[in-house]
């Protein structure tokens, strides 16, 4: 697995594919400048013993470290002055270049006590393990890298900033880690030192043996075997419960066809599917807690197409709507417990709300509003109460107020009026320009949560 390449554990990522600049900070002892500066106009130093990198030598220019020439030149002298001394200076250098050429310093400065306990240097990393500057990242790793266990690998073991507590736990194929692959397998930790993952690898770093995740508190998450980067057997995932919420069974990286059934974190019945060729096919389930059917929906090639109902506990219907590709299309229904209509919404070919009216309990029309097939409202939105007298009234063209704007008091009379153009309120509005009413605000797709 590359560090600059997304990974994949068991539906979960590791890695990140954009890398940040990596920083390496390290204590070292300049002893000597170039006196003429390189091909490209920057410094060339030598130190006592070796970088990160492992060579001798440094390169620094104002723009590597972000100064002006005259503030450049100022440090140059104070450096030089530490050189005489052989004062030890925290190096900063942007990363190990892949090929023969001098790391590049980014910045440089004279130690303290905290920064230089010891002479090794350290790789700051993100919480998803890539390098970033030492400011923003919670993980670090010393290196140089020692030799790993396998042949050709190298030791990786990576440590959070604050506490020290180990976070990743593995091998790599280089000496640079930014530019290696993790290889035969790896271990990522929880801040709290609880294992996050455990992952069996071959020797290219393709996921291969059986893989785990785990909750913070230690819980099984998921299981599941891989064969050289593609699942393979049986894979579970739990609730944090400690509860089995589904079993997949894989065969060459496929998902098996045939019935599946999943589970709430009680352990009850959740859902039941067919797949066929991966996708969900023909009827599809969900459940109550105490085991009854809560929808039904029609599927095909994955999706919903056909009816999908939805019931009330005791079994009443509580909405009913036709999908075609996941869209509703048609006229989509809402229910009171008593079957009473709660809601009528009509959509379009291309699952756009066209209109809507909703019903007290009582049977009473409270709300009324139209779009047209670009999703712009149209004509007048209506409200009434309860008592079927009317609340408000908004004249809309191109889902802008247009036209007159009224509201009612409860006992029908005027509460406010306004006479808008494109949106705009025209003149005196007398007491005041009404506010929309709550049901008025909302542009309602509830049939799309279905």
């Amino acid at each position: 697995m590359k560090i600059k390449t997304i990974c994949a554990v068991l539906g979960a990522s590791l890695l990140y594919s954009a890398m940040a600049q990596a920083e390496i900070v390290q204590r070292l002892v300049v002893t000597a400048m170039a006196s003429e500066p390189d091909s490209e106009g920057g410094d060339v130093f030598t130190i006592a013993g070796t970088t990160a990198c492992g060579g001798k030598q440094i390169r620094m220019d104002a723009r590597s470290v972000n100064l002006d020439e005259a503030p450049y030149e100022a440090l140059k002298v104070q450096l030089a002055e530490r050189m005489r001394a052989r004062t030890p200076m925290l190096v900063t250098v942007k990363k190990c270049p892949e090929d023969a050429s001098v790391p590049i310093v980014r910045q440089i400065a004279a130690c303290t006590p905290a920064a230089c306990a010891d002479g090794r240097a350290r790789l700051y990393l993100h919480e998803g393990f890539y390098p970033i500057e030492q400011e923003n990242a919670p993980n670090v790793l010393l290196l140089p890298l020692p030799k790993g266990k396998l042949p050709g690998t190298w030791k990786v073991e990576i440590v959070s900033v604050a506490g020290h507590k180990l976070r990743l736990s593995g091998q790599v194929n280089k000496a640079d880690y930014a530019s290696g692959e993790l290889v035969g397998g790896y271990v990522t930790y929880y801040p709290n030192g609880k294992i996050e993952k455990q992952v069996a690898q071959d020797g290219q770093g393709r996921q291969h043996g059986i893989g785990s995740k785990y909750y913070p508190d230690g819980t099984l998450e998921l299981r599941g075997n891989w064969r050289h980067g593609m699942p393979e057997g049986e894979h579970q995932r739990y609730h944090a419960t400690g509860k089995l919420s589904e079993t997949s069974s894989y065969r060459n990286g496929q998902r098996l066809d045939g019935p599946v059934q999943t589970f709430d974190e009680n352990g009850k019945p959740s859902t039941s599917y067919t797949l066929r060729g991966g996708k969900m096919e023909g009827e599809m389930l969900t459940y109550f807690p105490d085991g009854k059917v809560s929808s039904r929906s029609e599927m095909q090639n994955g999706k919903s197409n056909g009816v999908t109902t939805n019931y009330y506990p005791d079994g009443a219907v509580h909405a009913r709507m036709t999908q075609v590709n996941d869209l509703p299309t048609g006229e989509a229904l809402e229910f009171y417990p008593d079957g009473k209509v709660q809601s009528r919404q009509q959509y379009g070919d291309k699952g756009g709300l066209l209109s809507i009216q909703r019903y007290s309990p009582q049977g009473v029309l409270v709300l009324e509003r139209r779009w047209d097939a670009q999703w712009r409202e149209q004509g007048t939105s209506r409200s009434w109460y309860e008592n079927g007298k009317p609340e408000q009234a908004i004249e809309y063209v191109n889902d802008r107020r247009d036209g007159w704007s009224r509201s009612w008091h409860e006992d029908g009379s005027l509460k406010g009026e306004c006479r808008y153009l494109a949106g705009k309120a025209q003149g005196a509005c007398g007491e005041a320009p009404p506010a929309p009413a709550p049901e008025l605000q909302r542009k309602e797709q509830a049939w799309r949560a279905l």
